[in-house]
C-alpha cells in the first residue's frame, strides 16, 4: 500500500468514489486490481458532513488538516472531505469482493 499513518495516507494508484452511504455516512474509495497492482486499496471516511473531489482519480493523498477535515489531493487535482475518521486497509480482493469494511458499511455477502 502506500504510506498510511495517523495523520494521513498517500498512494500514487488510480482511486474511485466506490460507495457513498447516505444513512451512515461513510464514504469508500477504492483502488481495484489491475496490469499495474496485485492487490486492491480501500479507503473509508466515516461520520461524513461534506466532501468536495474528482470521481475517479490518479494518486490520493489524505492529510488531517484540523480535526474533522481532511485535505485530499492527487495528481492534477485538490479536494477536502469533512468527516470524523478515516481507515486504509489493502487486501487481495477482486473487484466486486466485499470490503474489508463490510461490516461498518453494513455490506452481506
Amino acid at each position: 500500500m502506500g504510506n498510511e499513518s495517523a495523520l494521513g495516507f498517500e498512494s500514487k494508484r488510480h482511486f474511485q468514489l466506490w460507495l457513498y452511504s447516505v444513512s451512515h455516512a461513510q464514504l469508500l474509495l477504492r483502488s481495484t486490481k489491475g496490469r499495474n497492482a496485485d492487490s486492491r486499496v480501500d479507503v473509508l471516511f466515516k461520520g461524513v458532513a461534506a466532501l468536495n473531489l474528482p470521481t475517479s482519480f490518479d494518486g490520493l493523498r489524505v492529510r488531517e488538516a484540523t480535526p474533522g477535515h481532511f485535505d485530499v489531493s492527487g495528481a492534477n487535482w485538490q479536494g477536502s472531505i469533512e468527516a470524523l475518521a478515516f481507515f486504509a486497509a489493502e487486501d487481495d480482493g477482486e473487484y466486486y469482493d466485499l470490503s474489508p469494511f463490510a461490516a461498518s458499511l453494513g455490506e452481506q455477502a
